[in-house]
C-alpha cells in the first residue's frame, strides 16, 4: 500500500480565531506537582492580594490551557479521501510563555498539544484518559538558565509591591520549541478516514508554575509568585504558535483494490451463475 501527499494544512498562532477571546483561555485539571501549587509554599505578595509567607493556598481556577480554532471554510469539500487517509505531523512549534515582569517562563514542566474532531484516532494519553480530545504532541520546557547580572526591582516600581532581585532567567530566552517530523510516513499519524474536518480546534495545555525571586534583605527561602495564563499578556506568544499537517491517502489504483463495496459487486458478478 503506498501512500501519497493529497494536501498541506499550515495553521499560524496569529491567525487563530480566537486570540481575543477570553474565554478561551481556561483552566484544565492535570497531574502535575504545580497543579495545583502544593501545600506550605512561600508566596510574595501579588496584584491580587497574595500574602507574604507561608500559606496552603491552592488555585480553585488556574487558567493553563489556550484553546485555537482555525476553519477551512469549505476549501478541500472536493478532496476525495478513503477510509484509509490520515493526518500526519509535518513540523509544529509550541511557544514558551514567558512573564516580562520576571523574564521567566510561566511554564516548567510538560505541554500538551491536544486536536479535537479526531473520532477515528486510536490513541491514549494518561492525562486525559480518553476522556478528552486526544494529545497529538507533547514537549517539556527546556531549562535554559541565565543570570541578571545586578537588575533588581524597588518596591515602588515592582509589580508585586515588594522590593527584589532577580533570580534567574528561567527559560527566558526559550523562544518555543520547533519540532520537525522526520518520518513522515511512520510517526505522529491519525487515521481520519474519508471525512475531512472543516474545523480545527486545538488545545495548548501547560503546567504552570511560578517563577522565582528573592526579596532583598531577607534571609528566607526564595519567593514564589503564582503564574497562569492572562490573554492580554501573553498573546505575542501564543501567536508563535504553528504547526503544518500533510494529508496523506493511498493512491487512486491501492484504493481501487481496497475498496470493500467495489469488490463486493465484482464477486458478486461472478459468483451469481
Amino acid at each position: 500500500m503506498t501512500y501519497v501527499q493529497k494536501a498541506r494544512l499550515t495553521f499560524l498562532g496569529i491567525d487563530d480565531e480566537l486570540k481575543n477571546d477570553a474565554s478561551s483561555v481556561y483552566s484544565t485539571v492535570i497531574n502535575s506537582s504545580f497543579y495545583p501549587i502544593p501545600a506550605g509554599a512561600v508566596f510574595a505578595v501579588d496584584s491580587g492580594g497574595t500574602t507574604v509567607g507561608n500559606s496552603p493556598l491552592k488555585f480553585e481556577q488556574r487558567n493553563n490551557t489556550k484553546r485555537l480554532r482555525f476553519s477551512l471554510n469549505g476549501a478541500f469539500n472536493d478532496l476525495n479521501l478513503s477510509p484509509k487517509a490520515k493526518l500526519v505531523i509535518e513540523s509544529v512549534t509550541v511557544p514558551n510563555i514567558i512573564n516580562m515582569s520576571y523574564r521567566q517562563s510561566k511554564c516548567v514542566g510538560n505541554i500538551l498539544l491536544k486536536l479535537h474532531g479526531l473520532n477515528r484516532a486510536n490513541s491514549w494519553d494518561s492525562s486525559g484518559k480518553k476522556k478528552s480530545a486526544p494529545t497529538i504532541f507533547t514537549t517539556p520546557v527546556k531549562l535554559n538558565l541565565q543570570g541578571f547580572g545586578n537588575q533588581t526591582d524597588t518596591a515602588s516600581n515592582s509589580t508585586e509591591g515588594v522590593s527584589w532581585d532577580a533570580y534567574g532567567k528561567l527559560n527566558g530566552d526559550n523562544n518555543g520549541n520547533l519540532y520537525i517530523n522526520p518520518d513522515p510516513l511512520n510517526l505522529y499519524n491519525f487515521i481520519i478516514g474519508d471525512r475531512f474536518m472543516d474545523i480545527f480546534e486545538f488545545e495548548l495545555i501547560y503546567d504552570m508554575a511560578y517563577c522565582r525571586f528573592v526579596m532583598r534583605g531577607q534571609t528566607a527561602d526564595d519567593k514564589q509568585v503564582q503564574q497562569q495564563l492572562v490573554l492580554k499578556d501573553d498573546t505575542d506568544d501564543l501567536e508563535a504558535f504553528q504547526i503544518t499537517f500533510l494529508v496523506m491517502d493511498i493512491e487512486e489504483e491501492d484504493k481501487l483494490y481496497n475498496d470493500k463495496d467495489l469488490l463486493n459487486k465484482i464477486n458478486h458478478l461472478i459468483y451469481r451463475k
